[in-house]
């Protein structure tokens, strides 16, 4: 791939019965100032009004829906189904600031070695829209060791905060679909061993 051709960003959201979210994150990754080749979201044997939000926006989003098996299994489905260089993932609940990807396919741009981008994260009332905490805490470089050690902060909120390139995503095996727990930190561990952060 040339160095000169556009950057194609797939975003994936995986979903369980969060049909009153899953509008607003939508909508965040349509704002995106990068726009992405596509969004896919994986619902995950929702019983909610999950498909009826998905489809008010019409082919602007591919749906796909799968018997309820984990978190694991959504996001590895949606990048299964994906054609994107990178791959951008977004949880349900959650909202992108609009310039969130550009600003990760710069860095990735800066380095050929790196896997993985992460960014900061913002939780704040879903009612009110103030601010509840900001983390702004993360490491960068080759940071397995940082996160096996778990001494400091090394990546915040990775289900919705990081952007991986499709050769580390493919290279790490994806998201480990034996795991409940840390299913998250265990695939940026396994990106952060070869890669970059």
């Amino acid at each position: 791939m040339s160095s000169s051709s556009p950057k194609r960003v797939s975003v994936v959201i995986p979903t369980y019965n969060y049909g009153r979210f899953i509008g607003g994150a939508v909508q965040s990754a349509l704002g995106q100032t990068h726009i992405p080749v596509e969004i896919i979201v994986v619902d995950d044997g929702s019983t909610d009004e999950t498909a009826d939000v998905v489809g008010q926006f019409g082919e602007q989003v591919r749906y796909f829906r799968q018997q309820n098996s984990g978190v694991c299994s959504a996001r590895n489905r949606g990048v299964a189904e994906s054609t994107g260089d990178y791959i951008a993932f977004l949880d349900a609940d959650d909202a992108w600031e609009s310039t969130k990807l550009e600003k990760q396919l710069a860095k990735f741009a800066e380095d050929a070695e790196i896997g993985l981008v992460h960014c900061a994260m913002r939780e704040f009332d879903s009612e009110t829209g103030e601010t509840i905490r900001m983390h702004l805490e993360g490491g960068e470089g080759f940071l397995a060791d940082d996160l096996l050690l778990w001494q400091k902060p090394v990546i915040v909120g990775p289900g919705g905060t990081i952007m991986v390139s499709r050769e580390a995503f493919d290279e790490a095996g994806g998201f480990d679909t034996r795991l409940k727990v840390g299913e998250d930190w265990d695939f940026c561990y396994r990106v952060a061993i070869k890669y970059k952060v």
